[in-house]
């Protein structure tokens, strides 16, 4: 056993297998399985086989249909469910300390056994198909999905949809999803526990239901990001607004300068009192929905502004965005505007980790990227942080790389971003 830091640690199983935890005692039990794999990994022509994955452990094991899997955690008044992103995919389950055994158990049972029945295979794609057609629906997430199609090249993972396009889902077969599940290698599947857990019961139950897994020789190859040129992308929607996202390459999850990204998304767009928040929204009237926010992946980032605006301020809405951005180039941000970001994002933070559930999900985080630090020193990193990296950082930044603007909505407020990024 070692301890990665105070009140953290991790075990191998006899297999190899990691389990991290963080005992918290008296509070709730969260627990999760985690795979080193995402929709970055699906090849082209099986594009959302990750997430579909994810939605088929769900349809019943060897040992557990699909009704006894939601009645083995519902009956405990636990809750139990999944996600998939672009890196990875994780399965999870939050109940009371003394199920500890039935929770590992029903996790357990997903990953390894799962049926993956050509009847459900069938049946779980109209059901992935409508999630598909509904993001299309949706201008506030078709104009994200288009953004990301743009910014990595819609041919290169990063740039596809998490869920995968209806022909490629409707292709998905049962050797195809069966082929991922051959071999769970021990060093790309993890579990972590948080909350009220005692170290030496959870590696017992470990143990029992993880610890046989083998090795395997098998490897991931990800094609690196290659960020499109500067790109103005704009899709016709009869939709009340115009919906926008304005953003750049960014940094990766393992750059020391994310602390300082991370301050720069704050001054920018992180809240209410961020500088598009007060100017687009509380100064101007241009829109009532405004943020900014950067996604961090192994090789490669982003930075991102998204608002929603009438089409007759969709113009001035970007102009204005792209002005603060370029603000942030120009001068650096004031000691106070530095000081409230710095105690937004430590308040933030302190307060997201109260539940055991967040407290799991930063282990799971940590470990994918392989990246462990106490809360101390993601506070002394952030705190480290000066105006003068920040305006550093947003020069190396938007001197480098070229904005993209991907716009979704109606025909008459498109129009006026034409030759926007031109001017």
């Amino acid at each position: 056993m070692e301890e990665l830091y105070p009140g953290v640690s991790r075990a191998r199983l006899p297999g190899g297998l990691s389990v991290l935890f963080e005992p918290r005692p008296d509070r709730p039990l969260a627990l999760g399985v985690w795979l080193r794999l995402g929709s970055r990994d699906d090849p082209a022509e099986q594009a959302g086989l990750a997430h579909f994955l994810e939605h088929m452990l769900f349809k019943g094991t060897a040992r557990r249909s699909a009704l006894q899997i939601s009645q083995a955690i519902d009956g405990l008044g636990g809750d139990i469910n999944a996600a998939t992103s672009k890196e990875y995919t994780f399965f999870h389950v939050e109940v009371l300390p003394q199920h500890l055994e039935t929770a590992l158990d029903v996790l357990a049972d997903l990953v390894r056994r799962p049926l993956l029945a050509p009847e459900e295979i069938e049946r779980e794609k109209g059901v992935v198909l409508s999630e598909i057609q509904a993001a299309h629906d949706m201008p506030q997430e078709r104009v994200f999905e288009l953004f990301m199609e743009k910014l990595w090249r819609d041919d290169h993972p990063l740039g596809r949809p998490i869920a995968g396009e209806e022909e490629t889902v409707r292709a998905l077969s049962q050797t195809q999803l069966r082929q991922r599940f051959e071999c769970l290698r021990p060093e790309a599947l993890f579990l972590t526990a948080a909350g009220g857990v005692a170290p030496a019961e959870l590696l017992r139950v470990a143990g029992e239901k993880l610890g046989d897994l083998e090795a395997c020789p098998a490897e991931l190859h990800r094609e690196p990001p290659r960020p499109n040129a500067s790109g103005l992308y704009l899709e016709e929607k009869e939709t009340q607004q115009v919906h926008l996202c304005l953003g750049l390459p960014a940094l990766a999850r393992g750059d020391e300068r994310r602390w300082a990204l991370e301050v720069l998304s704050t001054v920018l767009g992180g809240g209410m009192s961020s500088r598009l928040f007060t100017r687009i929204r509380e100064q101007l009237g241009l829109a009532y929905a405004v943020s900014s926010g950067s996604s961090y992946f192994q090789d490669g980032g982003l930075l991102l502004i998204y608002l929603g605006t009438e089409p007759g301020k969709a113009r001035q809405a970007a102009e204005v965005s792209r002005e603060e951005l370029q603000r942030l180039e120009r001068e650096p941000i004031s000691p106070e505007e530095l000081r409230l970001a710095k105690q937004k994002m430590t308040g933030n933070m302190l307060l997201g980790l109260e539940s055991s559930h967040a407290r799991m999900m930063r282990l799971g985080g940590s470990e994918i990227y392989r990246q462990h630090l106490p809360l101390e020193q993601v506070i002394a990193r952030l705190e480290a942080v000066s105006s003068e990296q920040v305006q550093a950082l947003a020069r190396q930044l938007l001197g480098e790389q070229p904005l993209t603007l991907a716009a979704v909505g109606p025909a008459a407020g498109l129009k006026t971003l034409e030759g926007l990024l031109d001017a």
